[in-house]
């Protein structure tokens, strides 16, 4: 199998290069058009795109991206979150590069945390549209009888980079404009309908031709001599866009983009003979967009972007077990925006989105039956499993009314906005049907005698096939599935007002921003100020004071009309010797499922405390921005501890009741220290940034437990004692999203006169320690405790190189060859990962595109 070398990846990159310089100077074809290429020079005419830049002194906070940029640095998976690697202050998951199948096969955006807030809770815009999922996104098992939704993403809707023109991501100091969030907020804008006709088309691919693996230490020495397989998979992504101006007044913009994964999974022991099988996950990006000028100050914008997602799923154990996870979502939005007297700018826009979370299965509801019971002979376990989990619609659907304007006053500019949205979602199982197994196979009350018998009689009618088979078994204990529905609505008002100008040589922005939601009934006002001060030798001086409150979360309601759980049993006629079994299902049991209740409950908000220095780099040139946050969270969403009561059964009997509050009781704490540099010269530019945090949550999954609840009283063996886990834990790192300390280099580069463009940017995470459990157990007066010790987490780099060639120039377009290049010098990411199954982590990969645009 042909593997991926750092020589390989210089010998190809020689190659694009040499391919370009042949076509330059290699002579036209006598019979075809003479073509006129651009003669070959070392040094580009004109500038590298930078990484980023910053925004102005007053927003502190503020990082773009433009559309060269994104271009040069999204990865071959058309993933522009991935972009946002550059920025100090975003943190990706530690998890990032394990090959499992799941992570080869999952083509959801990366999720990213923003100064140290949870990755659920940022703001995600795409062209001024929320795309943010309310529910819960954090279920990751596909066969979860009631959760499912492993295709789910904090962004309701993703779109690839190829339709991208530009990424404005805010970290802090965040006008009033922006709410609802409590980590950052990153604004995606798809690329404008351009003037003059285009259309441009690209594919490319990666697998494990392109690609090597790689095991820490921690999991060879786990293994020993047993022998993994290496993953196998396919990946590949193309599209085409279409810019189509109709009149100089009316311009459309057509896109499309695929995305597939196939990846091969191996059965598990017992269904050996059905041998590997493939799933797939496919992301897909329509974008439609028109541009009206009814006039020279009046634009008209109207789009349609739809994503959908699918990821297959089959439980290695079972057969007729597939299951289907839809993602992604739909938007549709009008836009008008114009001018009035004076210098007064004024927008208008209506927009609707729905995401889809549901799943999908070919044979709903399973069947387990021992594999001693004649005519079962699909497995070579003690247990045969067929059937999946039943369906279920998730959805919801965000309908938006917002207006802005803004114009000259009181010596500066003032801006204020409004906005309505009326929220909706929806949970259902629109059937019912059922888990069918036998009443116990071992132990006391084994009824196998009588389930597996050649006396076995299936009296009509015969619900479901494969319960119930003359002379060989009949299934007696059903879980019912049940069918349900669970709706909940909430409307949301915001009003927001925002100046800037100049207070004695202070460059001035304050504001404050206003809203309700009728979920939780709150009033919440939010201030905001941003002060900024020029300084001898160009260096501007940024001082901010900010509050932000998060969003509704509506997965805790939505469990609420959760049906119970019921057992129901069935037990044979003995007639002349036959066991007569008919559909004659009699209650066992009857569980009522966890309540939870959100009365009362304040709203989540990030108080924060930042300043800036941003100014030229002297000697060096260039410039630098150096950053202080500070923020603390209250109030964030936790369950409360179990909650008992006894309560009546359908039975007849009395049941313990588990249920939950949710309660405020989360809180967080970020500490960032960063400094950025940027450079442009010639046709080269230099991006340096690095971030220096300590970042702590008593929580991070909306259903998790405050930790000051889940280990109050716990006690643990510490440094050669007994000693409270909390007291163990306190000072500890959060567990993901928080590498203490970062650095980040990119240089972007042209060759050739444009014909070639490279780039190569690194991230380096410092290792850390944390005080963890050991796995060891110690026992002290008969008591068994967890050995909690310092646990060492190892530094992890990663390089990466795109280059992109032009190796073909004609009027009729240019034709492309881009190779991009992840974890250049075949690193471990990841030191304390383990994993007897799934050990592999992806070292040196590539994709291979091509591009052909005119």
């Amino acid at each position: 199998m042909k593997r991926l070398t750092a020589t390989s990846s210089a010998l190809a990159l020689a190659s694009m290069i040499h391919a370009g310089a042949a076509a330059q100077e290699a002579p036209a074809d006598a019979t075809g058009p003479s073509v006129e290429l651009s003669p070959v020079r070392v040094e580009g005419t004109g500038d590298a795109p930078v990484s980023h830049r910053f925004g102005e002194p007053v927003d502190s906070g503020t990082s773009r991206f433009d559309q060269a940029s994104i271009e040069a640095r999204a990865p071959g998976s058309g993933d522009v979150n991935e972009v946002l690697r550059a920025l100090p202050t975003v943190q990706f998951s530690s998890q990032d590069g394990r090959a499992t199948r799941a992570e080869l096969q999952d083509l959801r955006p990366a999720n990213i945390s923003i100064s140290g807030g949870s990755f659920t809770e940022n703001l995600f815009v795409v062209d001024g549209i929320g795309v943010n999922s309310r529910l819960d996104v954090s279920s990751s098992n596909p066969n979860h009888y009631i959760e499912g939704n492993a295709a789910a993403s904090a962004q309701s809707l993703w779109i690839d980079s190829s339709l991208v023109g530009s990424i404005t991501v805010r970290d802090s100091n965040i006008s009033a404009e922006y709410g609802q969030f409590t980590g950052g907020v990153v604004q995606i804008d798809t690329r404008a309908p351009a003037r003059t006709l285009g259309i441009s088309a690209h594919y490319g691919e990666t697998g494990p031709d392109f690609a090597q693996f790689r095991m820490s230490k921690r999991n060879r020495e786990l293994l020993g001599d047993n022998v993994i397989g290496e993953p196998d998979y396919l990946k590949r992504r193309y599209g085409a866009n279409i810019d189509l101006p109709v009149a100089d007044s009316l311009r459309f913009l057509f896109g499309y983009s695929f995305s597939e994964s196939r990846v091969t999974y191996e059965r598990g022991t017992n269904y050996a003979r059905y041998g590997n099988y493939r799933q797939q996950s496919v992301s897909e990006n329509f974008l439609a967009k028109a541009e009206l000028d009814l006039s020279d100050d009046l634009l008209l914008t109207g789009q349609l972007t739809y994503s959908p997602y699918e990821s297959e799923f089959s439980h290695p154990n079972g057969i007729d077990n597939w299951v289907y996870l839809d993602g992604g979502g739909l938007t549709g939005s009008l836009k008008l925006e114009g001018s009035g007297a004076g210098e007064a700018r004024w927008k208008v826009e209506v927009s609707h989105a729905r995401s889809d979370n549901d799943r999908r299965v070919d044979r709903p509801g399973t069947i387990n039956i021992q594999s001693t019971a004649p005519g079962v002979d699909w497995c070579s376990g003690t247990s045969c499993s067929l059937g999946a989990p039943n369906p279920i619609n998730q959805r919801q659907w965000d309908t938006t009314i917002k207006a802005q304007w803004e114009q000259p006053a009181l010596g500066g500019d003032i801006r204020f906005g409004l906005e309505y949205a009326r929220v909706k979602a929806i949970k259902e199982r629109e059937e019912t049907s059922a888990a069918y197994r036998h009443i116990s196979s071992s132990g006391s009350g084994s009824t196998l005698g009588i389930e597996i018998s050649p006396n076995t009689v299936c009296m009509p009618p015969v619900t479901v096939e494969g319960i119930c088979v003359d002379g060989a078994y009949a299934l007696a204990q059903m879980l019912p599935e049940m069918a349900f529905v669970s709706r909940v609505k909430l409307d949301s008002y915001t009003l927001w007002s925002e100046w800037q100008g100049d207070i004695a040589g202070f460059e001035v922005r304050t504001g404050l921003r206003y809203d309700h939601e009728s979920f939780l009934g709150n009033h919440n006002v939010a201030p905001r100020l941003s002060v900024s001060r020029d300084l001898p030798l160009g260096i501007h001086l940024t001082l901010g004071a900010n509050r932000y409150y998060g969003r509704s979360f509506l997965g805790y309601a939505l469990r609420e009309n959760y049906p119970d759980s019921y057992i129901y049993r069935r037990a044979p006629q003995v007639v002349d010797g036959k066991n007569l079994w008919s559909e004659n299902w009699t209650l066992y049991s009857h569980s009522i499922l966890p309540r939870y209740s959100n009365a009362g409950l304040k709203t989540p908000y990030v108080d924060e405390l930042t300043f800036a220095l941003r100014g030229p780099a002297p000697l060096i040139g260039g410039e630098y921005r150096i950053r202080g946050i500070l923020r603390d969270g209250r109030n964030s969403f936790a369950r409360s501890e179990e909650i008992q009561t006894r309560e009546p059964t359908e039975t007849g009997g009395i049941v313990t009741v588990r249920s939950y509050e949710i309660t405020n009781d989360g809180e967080s704490r970020y500490r960032g220290l960063s400094l950025e540099y940027v450079r442009e010269f010639g046709n080269h530019s230099f991006s340096v940034s690095t971030n220096l945090s300590k970042t702590k949550s008593s929580n991070v999954d909306y259903f998790d437990l405050a930790d000051e609840t889940e280990f109050d009283g716990d006690q643990v063996y510490y440094g050669g004692e007994i000693v409270p886990l909390l007291q163990v834990i306190a000072n500890n790192q959060r567990d993901d999203y928080a590498a203490p300390f970062i650095v980040n280099f990119d240089w972007s580069a042209h060759w050739f006169g444009k014909r070639l463009r490279t780039n190569v940017n690194a991230r380096y995470r410092s290792g850390f320690e944390r005080v963890d459990d050991t796995g060891v157990n110690i026992r002290i007066d008969g008591i068994n405790y967890d050995v909690y010790d310092i646990v060492r987490f190892d530094d992890a780099v990663s390089f990466d190189l795109s280059a992109a060639l032009d190796v073909l120039k004609t009027p009729a377009g240019v034709l492309t060859l881009d190779l991009r290049v992840n974890n250049l010098f075949n690193t471990v990411l990841e030191s304390q990962y383990s994993s007897s199954s799934q050990p592999w982590q992806l070292g040196r990969n590539a994709w291979i595109s091509a591009k052909f645009s005119f």
